[in-house]
């Protein structure tokens, strides 16, 4: 029989995986997914900017890493 824990890291992977394949962390997606699994709301907060980050850090280097990334561009809308 398989763990109730295992079932949740594969649902984490799957709703990291599918959010950043569109560009986004998929923060809504892991507080759903700690909801569902009743984990202490203490916790979640926490655990969802962490993952979040990490998605988005991962995506970003893709998309830099691919050459579509201009700081020529960022600069201007940042100042």
């Amino acid at each position: 029989m398989m763990d109730l824990n295992f079932f949740f890291l594969v649902a984490l992977f799957l709703v990291a995986f599918f959010y950043s394949s569109v560009g986004h962390g998929g923060a809504s997606g892991y507080l759903a997914l700690m909801a569902l699994f009743a984990m202490p709301v203490i916790y979640m907060r926490a655990s969802a900017l962490t993952l979040n980050l990490f998605v988005s850090a991962t995506s970003f280097l893709a998309f830099q890493s691919a050459g579509y990334f201009r700081w020529k561009i960022l600069l201007p809308l940042v100042i």
